[in-house]
């Protein structure tokens, strides 16, 4: 009788944990096809709103921008106030962003509404959090492959519709029909979320949070004026300055108070420096190429093809995205971290490679998509299972949102970058100047995980 209880009670915690990995991937996936759906909408956008390239680049960054600016506060309220309660918030402030979006009269309401939808960016290092959590010790390494693999599942989704979508309906279609998917994912989240957890005392630090946001808004609205006047304008150089002092006010400040937003001496400790700079680099150089691809692929300078091919050709890429991720984390539980660390490091050099050795078609471009988003699924989650792994008790979600924050920064400067190529120079220049930097931050990649797999088990 008792063997029997323990067998109900065991089979009710795996179903338990089926359903929170079931609902924690289909929040992430959405959160990823509504981003992948708009790609497609750019050009579209840029026309219908009369706006420069590098004003269009903030479609992306906003989104980045903003999760970059809270996703320290809410980890930590994640692990103050309890996950459940944090997710749910979030998910209406993204419904809110979504449903704002779809009826958008101009290019200030579509950021704005994009800043809503920023908060949804918030919920993956929640969901990575209570994954390491709930999971059994000896499937985390696989369940949070399997959250990797829900990144480009929804992608795939994204991408795939997307195009279609824009080019029979128009881009706010792309908002519209998620806004009750958003409110289904709200219900079912309620019922599956867990309402216990481990919890921390502690305040969200607010100073320490408007001093991190204005030191990457005025990075970004730099980059952007060096974009529209050219970077010898020295009001763009003034921009880095006081975005660079800034930052050193906002690691002085976390220093010193009872609370901060950053634990200074978690992140110092190995690996965290290592998978930090990884974290940045490779989302950097991936958003850069993700805010390239609809201008390659539709510009007459590029491809020339009908704007539906945004779909077509980066599709194959969010499958071996999807598919990365997963196998990343077999890798990592038969391997261990260094060979597959190496090994996405040098698909992201090989991909980004590609394009100066050989003509530009669309099997080549759909060949670089495809290698880059294996490299990028695969160090991701390496990243991402470091993290967990090295955070203290109680602060696994604090660690998490650290490098989901790093990661959205670096999303938010590489389409910025893209953008400001494509304003300042010809659309063909413009293109082999983004593949260089890319080409360039993927060299430094593989030094870097040369050097720092020393620091890893």
């Amino acid at each position: 009788m008792a063997l029997r209880d323990d067998m109900i009670l065991l089979m009710s915690g795996l179903q338990r944990y089926h359903h929170l990995l079931a609902l924690l991937g289909v929040i992430i996936a959405t959160v990823m096809a509504t981003e992948a759906m708009i790609i497609a909408g750019f050009p579209a956008i840029e026309a219908e709103f009369g706006v420069a390239s590098v004003i269009i680049a903030w479609i992306l960054p906003t989104v980045m921008l903003v999760g970059a600016v809270i996703l320290l506060a809410i980890g930590s309220l994640g692990d103050i106030l309890g996950k459940r309660r944090v997710i749910l918030a979030c998910l209406g402030v993204y419904g809110a962003g979504i449903a704002l979006g779809g009826y958008a009269p101009d290019m200030t309401i579509l950021l704005l509404s994009r800043m809503l939808q920023g908060v949804g960016l918030a919920i993956a290092p929640l969901a990575y959090a209570l994954v390491a959590e709930e999971t059994p010790p000896e499937w985390v390494a696989t369940a949070i492959g399997v959250l990797a693999a829900t990144y480009g599942a929804g992608s795939f989704l994204g991408i795939m519709f997307g195009a279609y979508i824009i080019e029979t309906i128009g881009w706010r279609a792309c908002f519209q029909i998620m806004i009750p998917v958003v409110l289904l994912i709200i219900i079912a989240a309620w019922f599956i979320l867990p309402r216990h957890g481990v919890l921390r005392q502690g305040k969200i630090d607010l100073i320490g949070m408007g001093l991190f946001a204005a030191s990457i808004l005025t990075g970004m609205i730099a980059l952007t004026e060096g974009g529209l006047s050219g970077m010898r304008n020295p009001i763009v150089w003034g921009g880095f300055l006081v975005s660079f002092l800034l930052l050193i006010l906002f690691l002085r400040h976390e220093k010193q108070t009872p609370d901060p937003l950053l634990d200074i001496g978690m992140i110092r400790e190995a690996p965290f420096p290592a998978i930090t700079i990884n974290a940045f680099l490779v989302v950097f150089a991936f958003f850069i190429l993700l805010q390239l691809m609809p201008y390659i692929i539709s510009h007459p300078a590029g491809l020339a093809l009908p704007i539906i091919f945004v779909g077509i050709l980066l599709m194959p890429g969010s499958l071996t995205d999807m598919v990365s991720g997963p196998l990343a984390g077999y890798l990592v539980s038969k391997k261990g971290v260094v060979l597959p660390f190496l090994i996405g490091s040098i698909a992201l050099l090989i991909g980004s490679g590609i394009f100066f050795l050989f003509e530009l078609t669309p099997l080549l471009l759909v060949a670089v998509w495809m290698i880059f988003s294996a490299g990028m699924s695969i160090l991701l989650t390496i990243d991402n299972m470091i993290a967990v792994a090295s955070a203290p008790p109680g602060q696994t979600a604090t660690a998490s949102a650290f490098l989901h924050t790093i990661q959205s920064i670096g999303g938010a400067l590489g389409p910025i970058v893209a953008g400001a190529a494509l304003t300042l120079y010809p659309a063909e220049e413009a293109f082999t100047v983004i593949f260089l930097i890319v080409l360039a931050v993927s060299v430094i990649i593989l030094f870097q995980s040369a050097v720092i797999r020393r620091y890893l088990p």
